[in-house]
């Protein structure tokens, strides 16, 4: 089983209660593939990078993890339009988390294959939309295909999962698409040959089934687990369990009153 978690946010709005229940399945070993799909920390401070730190020690010795960084990780400021130090903007991200930012892991039947799509103010991420600077994504041609040629070296069985941190589907509540190629992204995903894709960014879940040029994917597309969620849903985290024949997804809610997470509905969709 996978678990996929995303939009941590470690700083100000972390909810440590959630934090911990996370934790203790952890420490349960409840999962055989950890993906976290970008946002460990609100302002990319030492202080919340170093809880995030703390937090992927736990999942490291847990699970195979496969973590990349999401637009609140970069500090996107040191270069912009490619103008500045471009390595200073992932410096707190490759020191305290991983240097790898678009990592591929093969682990219990599964390939996950990565793409940064956390790439600040450029020249490509530009939009009319004034709110949406440095807050918007992009998959470039080169990361596509390095992500195509890992997706395509997967064992036969594998599920071939394909993870970004930007959402692939428009928010229901924010009416907002993630990346600057807006719909054009579901078929750039497509193209990647991948069953899976997950996402986060808009801090609401959904979960459905895509058909693109012939081709067909879940879109697992997670809530945060702190305390910003869109519109005051329920946090949450998706397990994801597969066979020969299907991927089901199972989003597991924050519940007040149990004091945990419990699952809340589960979907299942045709390989």
């Amino acid at each position: 089983m996978l678990v996929h978690l995303g939009d941590i946010h470690f700083g100000h709005p972390e909810v440590p209660a959630a934090v911990a229940a996370v934790e203790r399945r952890f420490a349960a070993r409840r999962w055989d593939v950890i993906a976290i799909s970008g946002d460990l920390t609100q302002r990319n401070t030492r202080r919340q990078f170093r809880k995030a730190r703390a937090f992927m020690e736990k999942a490291r010795a847990s699970a195979p993890t496969v973590v990349i960084p999401g637009n609140h990780d970069v500090a996107w400021w040191w270069f912009p339009f490619g103008v500045g130090v471009r390595g200073a903007g992932y410096r707190g991200y490759r020191k305290w988390i991983s240097r790898d930012l678009e990592p591929t892991l093969r682990a219990a039947g599964a390939t996950v294959a990565s793409i940064n799509t956390s790439h600040g103010i450029q020249w490509f991420t530009l939009t009319t939309r004034l709110r949406d600077l440095s807050i918007v994504g992009a998959m470039r041609p080169e990361q596509l295909a390095r992500a195509t040629r890992e997706l395509s070296a997967a064992s036969a069985n594998d599920l071939r999962v394909l993870m970004v941190h930007h959402n692939v589907l428009r928010g229901k509540l924010s009416n907002r698409w993630g990346l600057v190629s807006r719909e054009g992204g579901l078929d750039d995903v497509a193209a990647t040959g991948c069953e899976l894709v997950l996402c986060g960014h808009d801090h609401e879940s959904q979960v459905e089934q895509v058909v693109r040029g012939g081709r067909r994917y879940v879109v697992s597309q997670v809530n945060t687990i702190s305390n910003r969620s869109r519109g005051g849903r329920p946090v949450c985290f998706h397990e994801i369990a597969w066979d020969a024949a299907q991927v089901t997804v199972t989003r597991q809610e924050w519940s007040t009153g149990a004091g945990d997470f419990t699952p809340s509905q589960t979907w299942a969709f045709a390989r």
